[in-house]
């Protein structure tokens, strides 16, 4: 999952760290920091709630990494489809570039469905404890794009434009996004320690549906392609998780799991 996320030449803030003769890329470093933070949080979380004796939440939470990791990187083949086609000497470059999170939140969610179906355990729920990692790991890594230059917004004449190489001012969709993803982190958290009626695994359908409802409408001003009508490919799987999500979550609170 370290890699160098592809941006234009050029771009950047601050697009390496060097620790004496060793060079580390600010969007592997804040990658890999998010997914230490967001795993080491789960852990505390599932060794509060003692829910570490099953043994069956470190295997989802491998199922949902594998399925996440598999899943970002399918929406990015697609995306950029003609062009490896076009391209076939690109395809060893992009296996170690460009993960998308719409596609690791659909590949994780299919990765726990599987996992569950295979081991039987329909009725185990960690979602609730899952979900405030994963939006305190976004949170951190969206810092790394920013930084790096990636991610980046349409141009704008607005105060908060960031000029990240280019000598054009765009809107910092990073940093909004790595808010967002704080704000959820914070609301979970609230709803974890106030809920007393807290549906088991509500917590994941719900970062799920916020985030792709959050991320359909930020779409707009990110500097993306906008092939199919006027949507891009990540605002498609957007609506379809959406209207699965909302299904999925009536459903919880009608049977309560």
């Amino acid at each position: 999952m370290l890699d160098n996320h592809y941006v234009p030449k050029g771009y950047g803030i601050i697009t390496n760290f060097t620790f004496g003769s060793l060079k580390i890329s600010t969007y592997s470093f804040f990658v890999l920091l998010g997914l230490l933070v967001g795993l080491a949080w789960f852990y505390i979380s599932i060794t509060r709630n003692k829910k570490i004796k099953s043994g069956y939440s470190y295997l989802i939470v491998m199922s949902a990494l594998v399925g996440g990791l598999i899943g970002s990187k399918i929406l990015v083949f697609f995306e950029n489809f003609n062009i490896l086609i076009k391209n076939p000497e690109y395809l060893k470059y992009f296996l170690f570039t460009g993960k998308s999170i719409v596609g690791g939140l659909v590949g994780g969610y299919i990765g726990i469905r599987i996992i569950k179906k295979i081991k039987k355990i329909e009725n185990f729920h960690c979602g609730n404890d899952i979900a405030p990692a994963v939006v305190l790991g976004m949170s951190i890594g969206r810092i790394g794009c920013f930084l790096t230059g990636c991610c980046y917004g349409i141009e704008t004449n607005l105060p908060i434009g960031i000029n990240f190489g280019d000598g054009v001012n765009r809107i910092p969709t990073q940093l909004i996004e790595s808010a967002f993803c704080l704000i959820l982190f914070i609301y979970f958290l609230y709803k974890q320690r106030n809920d007393k009626n807290l549906i088991p695994g509500i917590l994941f359908k719900q970062l799920v549906l916020y985030y792709f409802t959050f991320r359909f409408f930020i779409e707009f001003i990110r500097d993306t392609n906008k092939n199919i009508l006027f949507l891009s490919i990540y605002q498609v799987i957007c609506l379809i998780g959406i209207v699965v999500m909302i299904i999925q979550i009536k459903r919880s609170k009608k049977y309560g799991k």
